[in-house]
């Protein structure tokens, strides 16, 4: 097993498992270590991603709406600022001096010319993971899906569970955060296991890293071995 540090993304507020597109919520998400007793203290950049409906895309929003609108306002012609593009891929900032996580606020739209019908629900995921050019490595871990090297440290991603999302010709403005979150396993190359962990600041609600040796054992030594029963011994 390796050495190097491992760092999680995590949602200490995680979005909504019921949605209806034009909705805004906000999540708040850390880079910290695995009990949640450390930040990591360098600016990482992170990639947030709508995936399981290629029709929609995420729009990041300001968090502070009545002072954006002063600003616009007050602007000259060549001051005024562009609309913050829609797309399935979004570009996001860990800042490791915003104490208490970050606060992103963002809404999932239609994206041009991909029109769902009223109506019509699917089930979509946020996931979070280091950007691609942040990345020391392209080779990500043997384990954990889709995580990458990032200076000295692996940084493991998260999932949002299942949101249920609905496309409405009403405006419904209350989302209810969600109080999970998700993280994949590889067992081997054709084979993974996608893991719940709560969405709080307990010992005893996450993904412990004892896990990850288990499961690398596993793929190591299912072939040599049969056994019927497995036990894990912890702290």
């Amino acid at each position: 097993m390796s050495s190097t540090p491992i760092y999680y993304i995590r949602f200490s507020k995680p979005p909504p498992t019921e949605y209806f597109v034009g909705q805004h919520f906000s999540i708040v998400w850390t880079i910290e270590s695995d009990l949640g007793d450390q930040a990591f203290w360098e600016p990482v950049p992170v990639t947030c991603s709508l995936q399981g409906c290629s029709q929609l895309g995420l729009r990041v929003l300001s968090s502070d709406q009545k002072q954006n609108k002063k600003k616009a306002a007050a602007a000259k012609p060549y001051q005024q600022q562009e609309k913050v593009s829609l797309a399935p891929d979004i570009s996001l900032m860990y800042d490791p001096l915003q104490g208490g996580g970050i606060v992103t606020k963002l809404v999932i739209e239609q994206l041009p010319g991909k029109p769902l019908p009223a109506g019509t629900t699917v089930d979509i995921q946020l996931s979070m993971i280091l950007s691609p050019n942040a990345r020391a490595t392209a080779t990500s871990h043997a384990v954990w899906q889709n995580a990458y090297m990032f200076s000295s440290i692996w940084v493991l991603p998260t999932w949002s569970t299942p949101i249920q999302t609905t496309v409405s010709k009403q405006r419904h403005f209350e989302t209810e955060s969600g109080d999970q979150a998700e993280r994949i396993l590889r067992v081997n190359q054709n084979q993974v296991i996608h893991i719940r962990e709560d969405a709080v600041h307990s010992i005893a609600r996450h993904v412990w890293d004892c896990g990850l040796g288990m499961c690398q054992f596993l793929s190591n030594y299912k072939a040599d071995s049969k056994y019927n029963v497995f036990l894990e011994l912890g702290k």
